[in-house]
């Protein structure tokens, strides 16, 4: 056989092992198709007898006045709207749901929905999409979870059920790729498969498909591997290991000794523990051995052995994340996640790595069966100062988005020396300082003045400094007329600029100027994030604030709207902006340009200022030379106005005129809603996805916690990573379908 063939032959039998485990336990599910015909039967009665009995009566009310049969406002008729969701209606009820739950219908003017009644039809319009299978009712979910009423999920009198079915998500980037470099370290050319969601809030926020190149690149990776796990050459037929590989796995190509069963099972078992921290089960251990003789009787001894080793890479359990559970469900049909995903789950929650022994061994000794076993876990986790939690600090960076500082391509100018990696360092560190002292660390984040500057640099650069200034003056010695009215050039001079000093600080964290700098948002950083080539960018910083700080959505820009402010460089970004104000734009824009405009204090470098350069028109139509050629354009400061005002708050304490982003800041750290909608945010990124009416005694919890802990970041996690959300699934019927991953063993 030639040789790719057998190699194409061996690829079919790694995927078809790959699906023998995964349709393990499958054989009792569809025993009974007609039990199962009758149970879909009942199911889509009792969703109509719903819909006959609440929905219609309300929609009746609340809708027909403008989506009847007498006038179908966007071609609508709610009254000839199939409830039946088999149907083509799903993607209409989907936009049914966007606009009952946005408080965008019934529109003013008609009588409104109560809480009460919007949840009822969001509770059937996703019960209905859930039965069958549409799964559009997240749609504009997926990148804003705060679609859901904040109130509704602050109500003390919310008690809705979970209602996240079992499953799995995918591991994320660094999670692989901390795990090649556990099981591969080094083995070359493995590249990342993955790559993160951009239609989140958070790149984790876990896309369950795998798709055909992914999987290409997951079985290249596995043989890249293996093939460093088995370096070796024969040697007078025997065989000589060739750098560091797995002694287990070499006794299978000895050319004169054949290996036995036994051997066969041992090296599968070896790769199941490096790979999956478990022993195969009975069932497994035999499958691979099938595959094994399979492989080998198809492609010889070292293919069949390498491909066979190579599955393990590509079991469901080595490339998802498990939220499955185990046992049966109880009274609210929820099942507990089993003590190794709840293992694997903390650990992925802090570290990125899989579960180090003690906490597989807390597993195995029943220790995370209770919450307070799983807070115990959690806290020594958080404690254990040689364990590396990068999550915790990756939170922050994509809550806040001051890392995306060096992707914005700047027009330098005046600021040849820019430098937005440092800057991105500098505040990495301030959230360090923060979390260290672990108190009001929110607040602390949106309002101090404490700061890092160029922190792993600065004591480099001052020397370096010192060294160019002496240099300089002892040329200018020598020389008086050529360095006449000339400076020299300091290294790293724009990085202190930028946070307003006339040098780097001998001690860090550095106070800068109370009426200057109010937390992460007023950090050169973020500044630079949220700015573009060669201006601030005012309305996507107030998008920022309005979605997460304030729990807001803004409607993306309809592809019809040319989103370009006019050029008119004669005029403030201001003046510019009032454009949109015309009343169609004003619709999104109210929630955004009042509270992005007080961060005018600073210009795109993030610097502090109190006048912006403008053209001078007259100025510059007068600068010219003596043939009449222009000299280039000459600027004029005018007085900066960087006022603003928060509006459409929801919130009685938070409303009002604000001077400047000093001013915004230290108003918004002192509300309790941004203090609920920060924890919604920390919600999605720690559970992997959006929040939903059956979370809102989670989120109440953790808020209670944080308050009470006086605002502890530690206190917010334990009581995140020990609740129902995280620890408990809805059972559905299909999850029996998917591995079992019960066993804890090691």
């Amino acid at each position: 056989m030639p040789r790719q063939v057998k190699h194409i032959t061996c690829f079919c039998w790694l995927l078809t092992a790959i699906i023998l485990t995964l349709a393990s336990g499958q054989g009792n599910v569809t025993a009974n198709e007609e039990q199962e015909t009758a149970d879909k039967t009942v199911a889509l009665q009792a969703s109509l007898t719903v819909f006959q009995k609440q929905i219609a009566p309300l929609l009746q009310k609340h809708c027909s006045a403008c989506h009847g049969a007498e006038t179908q406002e966007k071609e609508l008729n709610l009254a000839q709207l199939d409830p039946n969701m088999e149907s083509t209606s799903a993607a209409r009820w989907a936009m049914v749901l966007d606009q009952v739950v946005l408080g965008k219908m019934p529109p003013d003017g008609q009588p409104a929905l109560s809480e009460q009644q919007v949840e009822v039809i969001v509770t059937w319009i996703k019960a209905e999409m859930k039965r069958t299978g549409k799964h559009l009712a997240r749609r504009q979910e997926s990148s804003n979870g705060n679609v859901i009423p904040h109130e509704l999920l602050f109500d003390p009198k919310q008690a809705g059920p979970i209602d996240v079915p079992t499953g799995v998500r995918r591991l994320s980037p660094e999670i692989y790729g901390a795990f090649v470099g556990d099981v591969g370290k080094r083995a070359t050319g493995v590249s990342q498969p993955f790559s993160p969601s951009v239609t989140t809030t958070f790149p984790d926020m876990g896309a369950a498909k795998i798709d055909e190149p992914t999987t290409q690149s997951l079985l290249k990776n596995a043989l890249r591997i293996v093939a460093e796990q088995t370096s070796h050459k024969i040697e007078n037929g025997a065989v000589v290991k060739v750098g560091s590989p797995q002694t287990e796995f070499l006794r299978l190509f000895d050319p004169q000794n054949p290996p036995s069963d036994e051997d066969v099972r041992k090296a599968v078992a070896t790769q199941f523990d490096r790979v999956l921290r478990r022993q195969p089960t009975a069932a497994e251990a035999e499958r691979f051995l099938a595959l094994y003789h399979k492989n080998l009787k198809d492609a010889g001894q070292e293919t069949g052995v390498r491909y066979t080793l190579a599955a393990v890479f590509l079991l469901p359990e080595a490339v998802y994340r498990w939220e499955v559970g185990a046992g049966s469900p109880d009274a609210q049909g929820r099942v507990r996640l089993a003590p190794r995903e709840i293992a694997f789950a903390l650990s992925y929650a802090l570290t990125d790595k899989r579960p180090e022994n003690w906490l597989l061994d807390c597993a195995n000794r029943g220790q995370l069966d209770t919450q307070a076993g799983v807070a115990k876990a959690v806290q020594q986790l958080l404690e254990t100062e040689k364990t590396d939690k990068p999550r915790i600090l990756r939170f922050f960076r994509e809550y806040f988005q001051y890392d995306q500082a060096t992707e914005i391509f700047k027009d330098k100018g005046d600021n040849n020396s820019h430098d937005p990696r440092t800057l991105v360092e500098d505040t990495d560190q301030l959230v360090r300082y923060i979390l260290q002292r672990d108190q009001q660390v929110l607040y602390e984040l949106l309002t101090t003045n404490q700061s890092f500057v160029a922190y792993k640099i600065a004591a480099d650069l001052k020397k370096q400094r010192a060294e160019a200034v002496a240099k300089f003056e002892q040329e200018k010695l020598k020389n008086p007329e050529k360095f006449k009215g000339k400076e020299p050039r300091l290294p790293g001079r724009s990085i202190f600029e930028s946070y307003s000093l006339t040098d780097f600080p001998d001690q860090q964290p550095v106070a800068l100027s109370a009426d200057q700098r109010a937390g992460i948002l007023t950090q050169p950083s973020w500044l630079v994030a949220w700015s573009k080539s060669d201006e601030n960018d005012a309305i996507h910083r107030g998008k920022w604030i309005r979605e997460r700080l304030l729990g807001g959505v803004v409607p993306d820009i309809p592809i019809t709207v040319d989103a370009q402010l006019p050029e008119a460089p004669e005029k403030t970004l201001r003046q510019r902006m009032e454009v949109t104000r015309q009343e169609y734009c004003w619709q999104c824009h109210t929630f955004m340009n009042q509270v992005g405009l007080p961060f005018e204090m600073f210009d795109h470098f993030g610097r502090y200022r109190t006048a912006e350069p403008v053209l001078d028109v007259a100025a510059t139509q007068n600068n010219v030379d003596k043939k009449g050629k222009s000299l280039g354009p000459v600027l004029h400061d005018v007085a900066l106005d960087a006022s603003g005002s928060l509006d459409h708050t929801g919130d009685a304490a938070l409303q009002g005129e604000v001077q400047n982003a000093v001013e915004l800041m230290h108003k918004l750290a002192k509300s309790t809603k941004v203090e609920q909608v920060f924890v919604r945010h920390a919600f999605r990124y720690w559970m992997g996805r959006n929040e939903t009416l059956g979370d809102a005694a989670t989120l109440q919890a953790a808020h209670q916690a944080y308050q009470k802990s006086g605002g502890s970041m530690n206190a917010l996690l334990i009581s995140l990573l020990t609740s129902d959300s995280f620890l408990y699934r809805l059972h559905t019927p299909h999850s029996s379908t998917l591995p079992s991953t019960t066993s804890t063993s090691r």
